[in-house]
């Protein structure tokens, strides 16, 4: 297989693209400090395989576990269109607690002649993130 260096350049491109504005409407809509101010979350683009294809260039000690939390949901849940899966289990890919990272698929619609919209059987994407917060549960807020 021959393998086409600029269109290699602008695939890498376009998916780092994809990761890197995740984290900035991540980082626009927050209302945490930690995400907002002190910018403590990470965002990635996944095949459908759940292989990391980009990663955005956020905090290193989330992106080098995320895989393992993408494919953690993968395997415990069928997603299906609009789905989210949300975890923060150290033995899954996490970090730790207060670390939650959210996975979903991204599916792309077949075009068909009835009105409504049917999706591919399986996601061509999963996009996820993981955000440091402050609260998990606690009896008090922090």
């Amino acid at each position: 297989m021959r393998v086409d260096a600029a269109e290699l350049e602008i695939f890498k491109s376009l998916y780092h693209s994809v990761a890197e504005e995740m984290g900035a409407a991540l980082r626009r809509s927050a209302f945490s400090p930690n995400i907002k101010e002190r910018r403590d979350y990470s965002c990635a683009v996944f095949d459908g395989q759940g292989r990391a294809a980009a990663m955005g260039d956020h905090m290193p000690v989330h992106l080098g576990s995320m895989p393992m939390s993408v494919a953690a949901a993968i395997e415990a849940l069928p997603l299906a269109p609009g789905d989210i899966a949300m975890l923060n289990d150290p033995y899954a890919g996490g970090t730790h607690l207060p670390d939650i990272t959210l996975v979903m698929p991204v599916f792309v619609a077949a075009a068909s002649p009835v009105r409504d919209r049917r999706y591919r059987a399986k996601p061509i994407f999963y996009v996820a993130n993981r955000a440091h917060h402050s609260d998990i549960g606690g009896a008090q807020p922090v």
